[in-house]
């Protein structure tokens, strides 16, 4: 499909759902992959591309754009150039993920008809596919024959490594039993002419069968064992009874094999994240206890997929180790005692590995080369979520000889990377970052109890951010911390960083029901106070979307709902910006909230919704008599003006429903809504405003520029077209510009 694409300019995206993935694989990050494969061939990224990421690097700090965003970007490149968009696997993205991602393709869908859309995934998501896309679906379901499987089989046979433990009869006798014993597989296929989804039937977990099957047969090494194997094909049996085989072979094996072969599925079944290959190595070589790391204990990444009897396979682009299927993953996670203590065994690798003499050298050096080391970022960054789902004494102890002592520079460093908006380089800022605030970032109640009862260790001390224990407890939601550290005399609960955020504070920004009942249940800790920028608990909760902490904090009558911050921008207008609904409801039933408070530049929360295109929301306000919705910024603009320049179509129909609203009205540059939208190239506002009788397509503005003359600058050649298709407008108008075609 890719060659054939190029050579018509088409553009063919595409993404690959992984199950052991699906913290890293949010709908934005697969979103985002669409985009820089979509644009990747185009000579001139569109203006709604370049906009966007122009618009996300002028926030404070910069971020990448987000959802409402992409699919915006999306709709642009595919309105402009006929595109292939191809989900595989989406069964193994999560429920959550799927509402999000089904929604963000149904906007491309009604914004691009002639892009296609090719779903591949199991069964029990074509009902949500078919809900979801209505009328835009259609599902074709193709068997491969018996032919196919013999063809498959065939290439197996070709690729044996051992040729001299095959003969002609056992190889007629592989391609005739196994076809026979294996049900076949279903797999979908594209229809032609509308978007489709594919989906697999019932049976389409069994080609898997196939190769679970050629893959026992050809680990043996005669031909008798072969044969062997050949004659316990599973006739009949269902993939989880494969599964319970295949792992029965694996700890039937000689040696250290069964060990490699167990220790590999537990660890890349229980991992945080997928494990890169050399990661997984170096985690099997670890010798639970030892002082030392023995790099000569290190297996090859081809032995350990040998003794996991095909269960596992290396993904060759980003190296990193799965599961042969996502039904493994479900087999395993249903059958807990195939392995004893998983998450306990993995946080005794991690701490031995981290204790180890040749991590510890590390610490001391001034720029440190981890690259032999692979193993020490998964193992600083995820020690403690393992040991704190399951803590054994043997794992407690190792923690404890890890934490005893101001916590390891580079270990720190690591640990907190996976922290959003935290970029940090010098390794000399951590020498304060305690083992006491790391247990209770990770939230191991059992060690930071212990911790708590050394001398040396003060419960209120700040690491380089002026956090103590208890903040990153409550920014990382660990009720039961929270009320250990609570339960000290001594322990400050309202002590702020060096940004003057308190823990409460950071428990709101994250959601944590619970922590911030904790906290509240404190005397000394304020629910309405201010960090360095004015941001309130209540205002980082309604910014997030945590529509449960905004009502536990309303209902404290400290708390003011419409305190702004130091820009000017209350609670609503943050809730209006970022499109929360629900929340804009549960602040607009409070007394004292004003629909209409401008910010310190005058815009007002209807200004924000409008510039975001978050329609429900301007609604919502459009709704209060008191929301002016003409009302003019300091720069002049007003919302209509806003919309009209990010493009939001479903805006501008609203706003120019409302009598008040001028469609001509300049800003203090004399610019109108229509000369944004020509300047910015949005050819349906452009067509929205055009089609209202009261605006003047020669309309200048202070520098006696016309909607025509911005378009024609810009190059945007389908808004010239409309403009001068009204009669009014002349040639004088883009004057000096030249050729605009």
């Amino acid at each position: 499909m890719g060659d054939r694409a190029g050579r018509q300019n088409i553009a063919v995206t595409c993404f690959y759902f992984d199950y052991a993935a699906r913290k890293e694989q949010s709908v934005t990050s697969m979103m985002g992959s669409l985009v820089k494969q979509a644009v990747s061939g185009m000579e001139n990224i569109p203006e709604e591309v370049s906009r966007v990421f122009h618009e996300q690097k002028m926030v404070i700090g910069g971020r990448g754009p987000r959802l409402p965003d992409i699919v915006k970007m999306l709709q642009a490149i595919t309105s402009s150039r006929r595109t292939f968009v191809c989900i595989d696997a989406l069964d193994e993205c999560s429920a959550e993920n799927r509402v999000k991602l089904l929604s963000s393709l149904k906007q491309i869908l009604e914004k691009s008809p002639r892009t296609r859309i090719i779903i591949i995934g199991r069964p029990h998501v074509r009902d949500e596919v078919e809900m979801r896309l209505a009328g835009r679906v259609i599902s074709v379901s193709l068997g491969p024959t018996k032919e196919d499987i013999i063809e498959y089989l065939r290439i197996r046979l070709e690729g044996d490594q051992t040729p001299d433990a095959m003969d002609e009869n056992l190889a007629a006798d592989i391609l005739e039993k196994i076809p026979q014993n294996i049900p076949e597989m279903y797999v979908g296929a594209m229809a032609p002419g509308i978007p489709p989804t594919l989906s697999a039937n019932k049976y389409a977990s069994r080609f898997l069968l196939v190769s679970l099957n050629i893959d026992a047969i050809l680990h043996e090494s005669t031909i008798s064992r072969r044969r062997e194997k050949l004659s316990k094909t599973t006739d009949g049996l269902e993939l989880g009874d494969v599964y319970g085989v295949t792992i029965e072979r694996i700890r039937e094996q000689d040696g250290d094999r069964s060990t490699f072969g167990m220790e590999a599925l537990m660890w890349i079944s229980h991992a945080e994240r997928p494990l890169q290959a050399n990661e997984l190595c170096h985690a099997l070589a670890v010798q639970p206890g030892s002082i030392d790391f023995d790099a000569g204990n290190i297996p090859s990444m081809s032995t350990l997929v040998s003794c996991c009897q095909g269960l596992i396979t290396v993904d060759k682009e980003a190296s990193t180790v799965r599961l042969i299927h996502f039904t493994l993953q479900e087999y395993l996670s249903s059958h807990p005692d195939i392995f004893s203590g998983p998450h306990s065994a993995m946080a005794e690798i991690c701490l031995t590995y981290l204790n180890s003499r040749q991590v510890k050298a590390l610490s001391t050096a001034r720029s440190p080369d981890t690259q032999n080391a692979p193993f020490l970022e998964y193992c600083s960054a995820y020690w403690g979520a393992h040991a704190k789902r399951e803590l054994s004494e043997c794992a407690r102890l190792l923690a404890l000889e890890l934490l005893k002592e101001n916590y390891n520079k580079i270990q720190t460093k690591l640990l907190l990377a996976q922290v959003k908006y935290m970029y940090l380089d010098d390794l000399d800022i951590f020498h304060s970052f305690s083992g006491l605030h790391c247990a209770s970032f990770f939230g191991i109640g059992e060690v930071v109890a212990t911790l708590i009862e050394m001398e040396y260790y003060d419960i209120n001390g700040e690491d380089f951010l002026g956090r103590t224990p208890l903040a990153w407890a409550a920014q990382n939601g660990h009720e039961g911390v929270v009320e250990t550290l609570l339960g000290r005399e001594e322990v400050k609960p309202e002590k702020p960083d060096k940004y003057s955020r308190t823990p409460l504070l950071f428990a709101a920004q994250n959601g944590h029901e619970g922590v911030v009942r904790i906290l509240l249940g404190r005397e000394e800790v304020n629910p309405d106070k201010a960090d360095n920028y004015g941001q309130t608990p209540l205002i980082d909760a309604a910014r997030n979307g945590h529509e449960g902490v905004v009502e536990i904090l309303l209902g404290r009558k400290e708390v003011n709902p419409d305190k702004p911050d130091s820009y000017g921008q209350t609670p609503l207008s943050h809730a209006a910006w970022h499109g929360h609904e629900g929340l804009l409801k549960i602040l607009l039933g409070r007394e004292g909230v004003s629909p209409d408070k401008p910010d310190d530049d005058g815009r007002t929360p209807l200004s924000f919704a409008a510039s975001r295109g978050h329609e429900g929301v301007v609604k919502l306000l459009l709704g209060r008599e008191e929301v002016n919705p003409d009302k003019l910024g300091n720069s002049g603009r007003t919302p209509l003006q806003y919309a009209a320049q990010c493009g939001h179509e479903g805006v501008v129909k609203v706003l120019l429903g409302r009598e008040e609203v001028d469609p001509e009205k300049p800003d203090n540059s004399g610019q109108t809504p229509l000369s944004f939208a020509a300047l910015y190239g949005r050819e349906g506002v452009v067509k929205i405003l055009l089609g209202r009788k009261e605006v003047n397509p020669n309309q200048p503005d202070n520098d006696c520029q016309t909607p025509l003359w911005y378009a024609a600058q810009c190059g945007h050649e389908r808004v010239v077209a409309l403009l001068q298709s009204r009669k009014v407008v002349t040639p004088s108008t883009i004057e000096g510009l030249g050729d605009t075609t």
